[in-house]
């Protein structure tokens, strides 16, 4: 049972207030609720059901202390003195459109089979049905009734009348879309008629809302017409220019109906109005990844995880495509915003370390490349180590090497030789160079720096670097 939301100071200021001097009849009414509530809160529905009632019976006009005297009285298994109680509610106020539904839905969920509560269910509806004509609440419970008493003829004729409705909007006329589908046959010429009476409606009444324009460009799309479908959504963002989601419909549509020129120029006028627009972004991802334009597509792809974020893999795969693409800006921007949402991945920390190096920030890839291995080496994935690959540790060596420190990068070196698989050949000469490059520069070892050239040159015969190192080393 859900509680009243009053707050407990303000009921106790009602009991309050009604002790200091002599209480009008509202003050005198307003304890009494406040009393039910505090009753219901410590659990004695008994007594919360009697407040509720005396409530009622002094305030008969109060909606809500109806509904609460019902649901207790519901509680209590006193199915009966609930439906009198909103019955006579209902009754009392036939002005009081929720009421009679709220009486109506409560006699379906409680009574619906008895044939008692069906037809007083439906003289409930029907009598607002004349004071409230062509509301969908009511016709659609209405139509309902009639259909589960087997009173099809009555259905249809009701059904029938709410075409003629005069000053309908657009709720009215997609109230109908449904029961038209359920009250006549699925392949009939008559079910398309009404169908498209309800979308031309909807469109003339609503087209300026975005519920009602989805919905008619969505009819329109399904039965195979999409220039009626994207004449549709056209019309909505000429009335509503802020409505993105629908431009960004209409230039998938629009692509879709192969109207590509037009279908690009709408997705970049919704990112020129709100570059977030995640949608949009993806559609482009997608269109540029089908016509083979890998960067356009990376870009988009890369604005959706900025946006919206994702699984540290979705951000790895898009900053290596950087990576490979030789523009490290774009790929430590983007693992920054990784780093943001993901602190604790290695895999992340560790690519971020190498795009912050070949972004030529040395001290800040330093810093980053040690913060990798702790995360590495404190992760509870027992796989946490595979992010510290050969990769990372030829990086690590290169920033090491330009902050001056040759020990440590000879060492690390000397680790990633060791882990570069043999199918990995030009990355085994690429660690081998690095390696008799820091001899040569030190003007040591420089025998073994030329043996390790030359087995760099038989890995990747006529890389220029590999022929350059081994001159400088024989010079020397």
């Amino acid at each position: 049972m859900t509680v009243a939301p009053t707050p407990r100071f303000l009921l106790v200021l009602i009991l309050a207030g009604s002790a200091c001097g002599e209480p009008g009849a509202m003050e005198k009414n307003l304890a009494r609720y406040a009393r039910g509530v505090f009753a219901e809160v410590e659990g004695d529905t008994g007594a919360a059901r009697e407040h509720y009632e005396a409530a009622l019976k002094a305030d008969a006009d109060s909606f809500p202390v109806a509904r609460k005297a019902a649901d207790l009285q519901l509680i209590d298994d006193d199915l009966p003195a609930a439906s009198k109680t909103l019955r006579g509610y209902a009754k009392a106020q036939p002005a009081h459109l929720p009421s009679q539904l709220y009486y109506a839905d409560f006699l379906e969920q409680h009574a619906g089979r008895d044939a008692v509560a069906q037809k007083s269910s439906t003289e409930i509806l029907q009598t607002a049905n004349q004071r409230f004509p062509n509301t969908g609440a009511i016709f659609s419970r209405l139509i309902n009734l009639h259909e589960n008493r087997g009173e099809r003829e009555k259905s249809l004729a009701l059904f029938n009348a709410q075409f003629e409705a005069e000053g309908a909007g657009p709720d009215h006329w997609m109230a109908l879309g449904p029961i038209a589908r359920t009250l006549l046959d699925g392949d009939s010429p008559e079910l398309k008629e009404r169908l498209d009476m309800i979308a031309e409606k909807t469109v003339e009444t609503g087209v300026g809302i975005e519920f009602a324009a989805r919905s008619a460009s969505d009819y329109y799309r399904k039965t195979g017409r999409l220039e009626e479908a994207i004449a549709v959504l056209q019309k909505h963002v000429e009335i509503q220019p802020d409505s993105l989601a629908l431009r960004t419909r209409l230039g998938l549509l629009q692509i879709y109906a192969q109207e590509e020129e037009a279908g690009l120029a709408t997705l970049h006028q919704t990112l020129q109005i709100d570059p977030d627009q995640v949608l949009a972004h993806r559609a482009l991802a997608q269109y540029f990844g089908r016509h083979e334009q890998p960067e356009k597509a990376l870009f988009h792809n890369a604005e959706v995880l900025r946006i919206a974020g994702g699984a540290p893999e979705n951000f790895l795969e898009l900053a290596n495509q950087y990576l490979d693409l030789e523009k490290p800006h774009k790929a430590r921007l983007l693992l920054e915003k990784a780093r943001f949402d993901h602190p604790d991945s290695p895999a992340i920390a560790a690519r971020l370390a190498i795009a912050t190096l070949r972004d030529g920030d040395t001290a800040a890839a330093a810093r980053l490349f040690r913060q990798a291995e702790a995360l590495a080496r404190d992760s509870k994935d027992p796989g946490a180590k595979a992010y510290l690959d050969a990769d990372f540790q030829l990086e690590f060596a290169g920033s090491l090497r330009k902050a001056g420190d040759l020990a440590a990068a000879e060492s690390r070196l000397r680790d990633a030789i060791r882990g570069i698989p043999p199918e990995q050949p030009a990355k085994a000469a690429r660690a081998l160079r690095e390696l008799a490059r820091i001899w040569i520069d030190q003007k040591k070892n420089l025998a073994p720096a030329a043996a390790l050239l030359k087995r760099a040159e038989s890995l990747e015969p006529g890389n220029k670097e590999t022929g350059t190192l081994l001159k400088r080393a024989r010079e020397k």
